[in-house]
């Protein structure tokens, strides 16, 4: 399961072993499945995709939760039967965060994967997926300004951890013993523009948000320009005005990702009669024509989100997402106290707010929290509970931003307190 040759894909029920390898092999069967239509192929996928999605991958999109695992996993009478696993897939529901492995390339295979779903299906629940990796454990792999990058992308980093983590816990110019994760972030963040369309016979699918221009051919032959101007993914007002496009009827489909409620589309500035449903592509078929402007609008809340209590590592706690965006406290933004005393109450409700991160603007998120005293923990492994807190404001940043103001402690997931 190394190198995904344990089992034939076919008899597959469960993703294991390498997962790196793993995404690739299920992008390749993607494509073989596309050239062929064999059914089989698709079956399989389907599994492999309810796998990693229903227990087996991070709210970051990341994939590849073990430093080392076993495949097959569990009792084995048989111990020749069990190969050790590195960057492995672990059982459902093992997720941790500390050392949680998801290397860049997982992340990135996650995205080749579900890019090629999309293409077959045209089922907006793959799209949703590549937005999220590539938003959360994509972009943590690479530093803001370029230079330095990550092998594994963990949910939460401390310094007090009594033992030495094979990878760096900062981004570095040169990763030793592996050349793969840098170039290939890199491609991928240039390659992002095609993915953000596609055409099929019917017409022009938008799959990922961003202020660009477009110039393309539709299933026909005829040319279809436009300009998208938006701050997505801090703001959900997305304007598309159409700049060129024949004189033929044709649909133009918009995402509206499962995060957002209520979205609200108008055309010349006239409310369509049109359903937008989340999770879904809404379609509007007309004839464009140059000057016809196509506003989206996505309402974007923070929100607290919970794991399902057999995720034994989130039982008890939150994360914090802004649409496509997952955040986190860093030590950069609570100065002279422990980011693991911080206490979420379920009624805080955050606020965004702008920041610079190494240069670059984007959105943070205020909030109420409760800090709890610091006892020293040296040489205690149990006590009381210590009940003293404090309230304090914390201000939350994006995942993919952290660790770009020197050496930090992180964490994504943060107890509740109700």
């Amino acid at each position: 399961d190394d190198n995904q040759d344990r089992i034939p894909f076919l008899q597959q029920t469960k993703a294991m072993g390498h997962a790196v390898r793993a995404n690739y092999l299920y992008a390749g069967v993607a494509d073989l499945y596309a050239e062929t239509g064999k059914d089989s192929l698709l079956k399989t996928l389907n599994l492999m995709w309810d796998d990693v999605n229903e227990h087996k991958m991070y709210i970051t999109g990341g994939c590849g939760s073990l430093y080392d695992g076993t495949s097959p996993d569990g009792t084995s009478y048989n111990p020749a039967d069990v190969q050790k696993i590195h960057q492995a897939f672990g059982r459902d529901y093992q997720l941790p965060n500390f050392t949680a492995h998801n290397e860049t390339c997982a992340n990135i295979g996650n995205v080749l994967w579900n890019w090629r779903m999309l293409q077959i299906t045209g089922d907006a629940k793959y799209a949703d997926v590549m937005e999220l990796a590539l938003h959360n454990s994509v972009l943590s792999g690479i530093s803001l300004n370029g230079k330095n990058f990550l092998y594994t992308n963990p949910l939460a980093q401390s310094d007090d951890l009594p033992f030495k983590q094979r990878w760096s816990k900062d981004r570095v110019p040169y990763i030793g013993l592996s050349n793969c994760c840098p170039p290939n972030v890199v491609r991928t963040i240039a390659e992002v523009s095609d993915y953000a369309y596609s055409v099929s016979d019917k017409g022009l699918w938008f799959n990922l948000y961003g202020g660009n221009n477009l110039t393309t051919k539709l299933a026909d032959g005829s040319k279809v320009s436009l300009a998208q101007t938006t701050n997505y993914p801090w703001d959900g007002n997305i304007k598309i005005a159409i700049k060129e496009s024949g004189n033929k009827p044709y649909s133009v489909f918009l995402r509206i990702p499962a995060w957002t409620q209520n979205a609200q589309i108008t055309v010349n500035g006239k409310a369509e009669n049109i359903e937008a449903i989340s999770g879904t592509y809404a379609e509007i078929n007309r004839v464009w024509k140059k000057g016809d402007v196509i506003e989206l609008n996505l309402p974007i809340e923070a929100t607290l989100i919970e794991a399902n209590p057999l995720v034994e590592e989130n039982r008890n706690q939150i994360a914090v997402k802004r649409g496509p965006i997952v955040y986190c406290l860093e030590s950069t933004d609570l100065p002279g106290k422990n980011i693991f005393n911080a206490f979420i109450p379920t009624s805080t409700k955050f606020t965004a707010q702008p920041i610079k991160i190494d240069g670059a603007e984007m959105m943070s998120l205020v909030g109420n929290a409760k800090i709890v005293e610091p006892k020293n923990w040296k040489n205690v492994l149990y006590r009381p509970v210590n009940n003293n807190s404090k309230d304090a404001e914390i201000k939350l940043v994006p995942y993919f931003a952290w660790g770009n103001r020197g050496h930090s402690e992180m964490s994504v997931w943060l107890p509740v307190s109700k």
